[in-house]
């Protein structure tokens, strides 16, 4: 087996419990809003990379410094290592 071949099914392994993942979290929260009785506060932050441009949301000023700053070495890192 090449490298190149485990890269791959790593990458894949990564991608399906990503998917698990969030199902797994999905089906908690409908499972905890579906009670009445409790009150479930929900919360979108994220990071979305248009190429080199970093779009940030969701955070206040202090995560939204941080995201960004995370932001522009994830697309610093890209730089590098892209070649």
């Amino acid at each position: 087996m090449q490298f190149s071949d485990l890269l791959g099914i790593i990458g894949l392994s990564l991608v399906a419990l990503g998917v698990l993942a969030i199902l797994l979290g999905v089906i908690l929260m409908m499972r905890q809003s579906d009670q009445g009785n409790t009150e479930v506060r929900r919360e979108s932050k994220g990071i979305i990379l248009l190429g080199p441009i970093p779009i940030v949301w969701g955070y206040g000023k202090k995560g939204w410094a941080i995201a960004i700053i995370m932001g522009i070495i994830l697309v610093l890192a890209w730089f590098v290592f892209r070649g």
